[in-house]
């Protein structure tokens, strides 16, 4: 589920920041939090997938939100979902007549009142309205504050809105916002600093504090120092005192909270390995990063090496232990993921592996082994040319990474220097990257990884691009079927079109999705650069669908992460060599392909034409890898129009619970 935040032009760019990365350190694995523009808000399907809509603070003097996205925020609440509003000021009125309903047993859009944002509750008659602040447009302009929680805990070094105020003056006693927290003012008045208020069968929660903002962090830390002289003892206590705060507001409105502290927030060193066989392969990469002979690593400051988005640090396995020693909050102290540098990367070389207790949660180990194994069942062969190496062979493993996608596709110099195949791997990515835009979570459990592949243009033209999404996606429910994995039980892993991976669900039959693939390419210098993006679900506990819960209660077959990988890598390798071979084409695997999905003779609901209409699914054109329809028999001739309806994976969405095909958001 996601946790969307609203980054119109009106909402400030300071706070719009550090409430995605607040939120973020907070939430994440539970939830995707990510921003949602305007346009998104007014014209895309958000609310069924989201479980909170927080809006940062807003610049002082702004406009109103617009009536078109109002109306959707207030039919969002009324209809059972949570709004959170940071940093601003707020006032409840009472309204003078019954508010009429937009459906039976909601409430209503009211728009009357001159805040910036109001959401009104039909039953309870209440106005609640976001309204305008003064001071600078960026920046939390805020005093320091001491708050009492409804509790009785007295929080200081917060942030509170410059004359800020949450005004109940006109709120009926009986039907009151319930006061979250109340300041502790120095004229001894206690005016509420955050408030709760039910919006039909939802509610909104208020608060006057800018609770996006670390204590500890610049420009909050700043503010309290000068104006307040706080040490950086109570900045500490401030900052627990504001995360508290956060996590019951959170809590309060629905919210699944992960255990404090349980979640990793920051980045640890990346470990580059190799099969134990291919003792070349980490000299090799290093030489083509042009990185100096293995000494110049063991420097005690490493080897800098500088690319497109991220710099990293080298050192060799003699710093292990050292390097590895740093805690990830002492090495990258702000939450800003943009202060996240430089990155370092510990080179075993040789065929060494790390020791278990240096890669707790992947045996790498294991992992080789089941991997040889694996290359043997599939006929993967034993030697390449030029002392290369097969696909899953080299390995840049992180307990804690960014996003292995990002980490492979953004950084041009490895994208294009790099030698193939080259798997970068993570047990928990901080901001994982999935479809169009989308947040891919990585809750305990789930297995990601991203794989750089590089073929000349004359064998793998441009245009055959597309079916590596499906050729992956066939590997992943093959690799489950094999009998290291699921073996039988895999038969219900499932592809949907175009880049899922979907489970039947023992029992009930119902379709989950586990996994996801996402390709990105790059054409240079007559190569195509592919970086292979996968998440799939692994040991991932109820309620997230997992493979481990195809199984029956006591049954002996059970998947690992280290087993999983290597079916993947093995069964992918000899497809993707046969592809090549076939120049794109994609005939060789279209049969397994179409016996694999979920979807032949379908009946959807193509609703990218007017007026929508039924269509059937045949198949995927081998061309392009469109995916094939044909319209519905019309009722009223009895005939049926064989003309084709080909459909762009890219351009369309593929709604499977509901059967619909629909225009990608």
């Amino acid at each position: 589920m996601n946790v969307l935040v609203y980054s119109g032009t009106s909402t400030s760019p300071s706070s719009l920041t550090h409430t995605l990365t607040t939120l973020r350190a907070v939430l994440v694995p539970n939830y995707a939090v990510q921003p949602i523009a305007l346009q998104s808000l007014v014209a895309h399907p958000w609310a069924a997938t989201c479980s909170l809509l927080v809006i940062p603070a807003f610049t002082p003097s702004t406009s109103s939100i617009p009536t078109n996205a109002a109306e959707e925020i207030q039919k969002y609440a009324e209809r059972g979902g949570k709004v959170l509003v940071l940093g601003s000021n707020a006032r409840v009125r009472r309204a003078k007549a019954k508010l009429s309903s937009l459906a039976p047993g909601l409430g209503s859009v009211t728009l009357t009142d001159d805040g910036i944002l109001t959401l009104s509750d039909g039953e309870s008659r209440l106005n609640v309205s976001v309204i305008r602040t003064t001071g600078s447009t960026d920046g939390p302009a805020g005093e320091p504050a001491a708050l009492k929680s409804s509790d009785g805990t007295i929080v200081e070094g917060l942030l509170r809105v410059p004359d800020g105020t949450v005004d109940l003056s006109d709120a009926p006693g009986s039907e009151s916002p319930t006061i979250l927290a109340h300041y502790e003012l120095e004229d001894g008045s206690k005016p509420a600093a955050g408030i709760k208020a039910r919006i039909g069968d939802g509610a909104v929660s208020i608060w006057n504090v800018h609770l996006e903002y670390s204590p500890k962090e610049e420009i909050a830390a700043s503010i309290l120092t000068k104006q307040a002289g706080f040490t950086q003892e109570q900045l500490a206590k401030a900052e627990q005192g504001r995360i508290r705060i956060l996590r019951e507001t959170l809590a309060g409105l629905g919210l699944t909270l992960p255990a404090q502290g349980s979640g990793v927030a920051r980045p640890t060193p990346l470990l580059l390995t190799a099969a134990p066989w291919r003792p070349a392969v980490v000299r090799r990469v290093l030489k083509e990063l042009e990185v100096p002979e293995l000494g110049a690593l063991a420097d005690e400051k490493g080897f800098e090496l500088r690319d497109s988005n991220d710099t990293f640090v080298l050192h060799s396995s003699t710093a292990a232990q050292r390097v590895l020693g740093v805690k990830p909050e002492e090495r990258y102290p702000s939450q800003d993921p943009a202060t996240w540098t430089p990155k370092r990367i510990i080179a075993f070389d040789g065929g060494e592996l790390p020791s278990r207790d240096l890669a707790p949660r992947f045996d790498l180990q294991t992992y080789y082994e089941a991997l040889r194994e694996a290359r043997k069942e599939q006929g993967c062969p034993d030697s390449y040319a030029n002392d290369g190496w097969g696909v899953g062979e080299g390995v840049l493993y992180g307990e804690v990474v960014t996003s292995t996608q990002t980490l492979l596709d953004k950084n041009m110099r490895l994208l294009s220097t790099l030698p193939t195949p080259f798997l970068a791997l993570a047990s928990s990515q901080l901001t994982g990257r999935g479809r169009g835009g989308n947040i891919w979570l990585s809750p305990p459990g789930c297995l990601m990884f991203s794989l750089l592949l590089r073929a000349p243009l004359s064998l793998l033209p441009g245009h055959k691009v597309v079916f590596v999404q499906y050729l992956v996606a066939l590997a992943v429910a093959e690799a489950c079927r094999d009998r290291a994995v699921l073996g039988e039980v895999g038969a219900r892993v499932r592809i949907k079109w175009p880049n899922d991976i979907y489970v039947e669900m023992p029992g009930t039959g119902e379709k989950k999705k586990i996994g996801g693939i996402l390709v990105n390419t790059s054409f240079g210098t007559g190569n195509v650069e592919l970086v292979i993006g996968c998440g799939l679900n692994v040991l991932n506990p109820p309620p997230i669908p997992s493979l481990v819960q195809l199984l029956q209660p006591g049954s002996e077959q059970h998947p690992t992460m280290e087993r999983t990988l290597a079916a993947i890598m093995a069964h992918f390798e000899p497809m993707w060599k046969t592809f090549v071979a076939a120049r794109g084409s994609f005939e060789p695997f279209m049969d397994l392909y179409l016996d694999r999905w979920l979807h032949s003779d379908q009946l959807v609901t193509l609703t990218t034409v007017t007026p929508p209409r039924k269509v059937r699914i045949v198949g995927i054109t081998p061309e392009h890898g469109l995916l094939r329809t044909i319209p519905e028999r019309d009722g009223w001739s009895g005939e049926q129009n064989m003309d084709y309806i080909d459909l762009q994976p890219d351009g369309n969405s593929f709604d499977l619970m509901a059967g619909l095909i629909k225009t990608k958001t």
